[in-house]
């Protein structure tokens, strides 16, 4: 679940983050002459806040093992080597990037328009910057889930101690409280002496 979580946070900011700057460069001119976009960022910003959403899922779902007694057995899924995941991530990012594309142009122009217009760019130069994309975004991102993974864990930690802490007094107070009244009982004068002790006949 991890894994899968990871490879769908990397894929969709690559997407999200390489898709304006391909079309950018298109719109710019950079390419020729040609149409390669569909001239609209509409999809950045909604990606970027579903990238967002399951980066949180990925932390929680990392840390919870984290917070277990048996830390030194759970490795992150980020601090493995990402090399072997990079064919994986690359082709969810292709497949996120024509979703994200196909859905806007429905929703600006009513249709899809077909082609390789998905793309953004001319596909050789479009397929390399998403390629480009991957690895260094993949990284990144890797080290951001990390660091906000351990985040995470030092604050459940904390909350966890001063609940814990907390809980310990509240029982402290538990079980003195039945001898409190216990005293009370027998020596009503006792509570209204306040720090004083309780006054008792001397024998001579």
């Amino acid at each position: 679940m991890a894994r899968l979580l990871f490879c769908l946070v990397a894929a969709v900011a690559a997407a999200a983050l390489t898709d304006p700057l391909v079309e950018g460069a298109s719109n710019a001119g950079w390419f020729g002459l040609g149409s390669f976009t569909d001239h609209s960022m509409l999809d950045v910003v909604p990606t970027l806040l579903v990238g967002a959403v399951l980066g949180a899922f990925y932390v929680a779902c990392s840390a919870r093992p984290l917070l277990s007694a048996r830390v030194r057995a759970v490795r992150d899924v980020a601090a493995r080597p990402l090399a072997p995941l990079f064919p994986a991530i690359f082709a969810l990012q292709l497949a996120v990037l024509f979703a994200i594309e196909s859905v806007e142009q429905v929703v600006v122009y009513g249709h899809p328009l077909g082609g390789a217009i998905w793309l953004g760019g001319p596909v050789a130069v479009a397929l390399a910057a998403h390629a480009v994309a991957c690895v260094v975004l993949t990284v990144l991102v890797a080290r951001a889930l990390r660091a906000l993974t351990g985040v995470a864990v030092r604050i459940v930690r904390r909350v966890l101690v001063v609940r814990g802490v907390r809980a310990f007094n509240v029982f402290r107070f538990v079980r003195r409280a039945p001898a409190a009244a216990l005293v009370q009982r027998s020596h009503p004068l006792a509570t209204r002496a306040g720090k004083r002790a309780p006054p008792f006949l001397a024998v001579a």
